[in-house]
């Protein structure tokens, strides 16, 4: 096995925690991505935000899941103060494929593991 294939192996171990960790709040309209980080690292998956936001990305462009950036929500007003640059304040929800990949009801994803 070659490192790459192990680095591939725990890319797709992580993209799995997040969509079982989504799942958790699935009858939720969203979870913010900050409270996705901190329930991840709780849970022994440590990830930077630029290593979250790369799986989320993956994830997006698969149709398992939705992001929002805050400041592209109906509502947002730049001019209320916030200690998190509204342009990083992002918000994710699982959708139903999504929710289907983890029941095991469509194909494997060779980049997502469980």
């Amino acid at each position: 096995m070659s490192i790459l294939d192990v680095e591939q192996a725990r890319w797709a171990g992580e993209r799995g925690n997040v969509l079982r960790t989504l799942k958790e709040s699935y009858v939720q309209e969203m979870t913010s991505v900050g409270s996705l980080i901190r329930v991840l690292d709780a849970q022994g998956t440590s990830l930077s935000q630029e290593d979250l936001e790369f799986h989320l990305r993956y994830l997006v462009d698969q149709g398992y899941l939705q992001i929002w950036r805050a400041r592209d929500m109906a509502g947002f007003r730049a001019d209320r103060p916030s200690r998190v640059k509204p342009s990083t304040m992002m918000f994710a929800r699982l959708l139903p494929k999504g929710l289907q990949l983890i029941d095991g009801l469509i194909a494997e994803d060779p980049s997502v593991a469980f």
